[in-house]
């Protein structure tokens, strides 16, 4: 069983393989002339010699393109109205001067990850809690393309450890680290990852 991740700076806290999903499980119950397994349906579609319809599933409707996940279903990403992200970008800077707290969500103390999380939900855009999380919401960019609004994300081993706002001209606002505040500041390019386009 694996425990909820509380920080992202806890190394106790983070999985052993970050990468590892578990295997989706496949309805058997009822025992009936209705049971079946996805490799027996397969099996009877193929033997029919009907074209297997279900080998590459309808994309959902939208605005937005569709961006396949590494080792997963494709997702459906929209980029954010220009409103939301100037919006959530005014909450992060209202937070200037703010201590960094461990673990910290606000509106007393913040960490890296406790900001962003909130600055997007004042502006009413949901996001996990954890550096990790944030970064699987989105589509993933160079910094060389990012743009404004984007979370920046720094990564060790593949994990994220750090996020921040990009405000443009290599510029963020994040809660640095223990000992700091939420400020405005150059952008670090140590570990410096990429960037995450909500």
């Amino acid at each position: 069983m694996r425990l909820p991740r509380q920080h992202e700076q806890g190394q106790a806290c983070r999985p052993t393989d970050p990468g590892r999903q578990a295997a989706p499980a496949h309805s058997t119950r009822g025992g009936g002339p209705r049971s079946f397994t996805v490799a027996a349906l397969a099996a009877a579609v193929l033997a029919s010699g009907a074209a297997p319809a279900f080998a590459h599933p309808p994309q959902p409707a939208g605005r937005a393109g569709v961006a396949a996940s590494p080792g997963g279903p494709e997702r459906v990403h929209q980029a954010l109205p220009t409103r939301t992200v100037e919006k959530a970008i005014r909450a992060a800077e209202s937070q200037e001067g703010t201590p960094y707290g461990w673990g910290g969500t606000g509106p007393d103390a913040f960490d890296c990850s406790g900001l962003v999380q909130w600055s997007f939900k004042q502006a009413g855009v949901s996001l996990p809690r954890i550096a990790q999380d944030q970064v699987q919401e989105g589509t993933r960019v160079s910094y060389s393309s990012a743009r404004r609004g984007d979370i920046l994300y720094w990564s060790d081993g593949g994990y994220a450890y750090h996020v921040a706002i990009y405000l443009g001209a290599d510029r963020m606002i994040d809660a640095p680290h223990s000992g700091d505040h939420v400020r405005e500041r150059d952008v670090n390019h140590y570990n410096l990852a990429g960037a995450v386009r909500l």
